[in-house]
């Protein structure tokens, strides 16, 4: 399962978008949330609910 280059979530294949930069390297993101504010220059660390989707992910993979 490829993971978000914004929020680092992981996410099913079939879904969300992969971007391809003009030096080749994929960006893959899990919604077009992520995509565009990705491409708006935000910074995933100041994003509020990406801290939140963080902490839900680390619970599911703890239980």
């Amino acid at each position: 399962m490829p993971a978000c280059s914004f929020c680092k979530n992981d996410y099913q294949f079939p879904r969300g978008v992969t971007v391809v930069q003009k030096d080749g390297n994929p960006r893959h993101f899990c919604s077009s949330k992520c995509r565009k504010n990705s491409e708006m220059g935000r910074d995933n660390r100041r994003v509020g609910w990406v801290r939140k989707v963080r902490k839900v992910g680390e619970k599911n993979n703890s239980g």
